[in-house]
């Protein structure tokens, strides 16, 4: 595992990493991972707490009255932190399972350390290792 990582520009960029499932030997792993800017990650967060914020004014109308509108801003509120706390975004990976061979796929989504990855043949779940060090030199 190289994890050394080439840009594609625009933030993204190409790195190696291992998927590991417990019994099997690691496989190699090439994913595209996108670097979120500070201004993406505010600007998401803000824009679902300017949405959430009127809908729990509008449900407050609705009988019981406090569940609702602490509801609708406690969604908001995990909603934007979700946003918040997306450094990376996963774009693609090209990778085998350890355990039967099959293609590997992901959709596209918020990079998790490790980051989980199920097998649709053989449904068993993998664990996809991105290197430390990328992260934190990209980061």
């Amino acid at each position: 595992m190289t994890g050394e990582p080439m840009s594609n520009g625009a933030g993204r960029f190409t790195t190696e990493g291992e998927v590991i499932l417990f019994g099997f030997p690691a496989g190699r792993a090439v994913m595209t991972i996108r670097k979120r800017a500070l201004s993406w990650r505010a600007g998401g967060a803000a824009r679902t707490m300017a949405i959430f914020l009127p809908v729990a004014v509008v449900v407050m109308i609705v009988p019981p009255h406090a569940p609702w509108a602490i509801g609708a801003l406690a969604s908001g509120a995990i909603l934007a932190r979700r946003r918040w706390m997306e450094r990376f975004t996963l774009e693609s990976v090209q990778a085998t399972c350890p355990k039967c061979g099959a293609k590997l796929e992901v959709k596209p989504g918020r990079l998790k350390t490790p980051h989980p990855i199920t097998c649709e043949a053989c449904h068993h779940e993998s664990s996809l290792v991105v290197p430390e060090q990328v992260l934190n030199r990209e980061g």
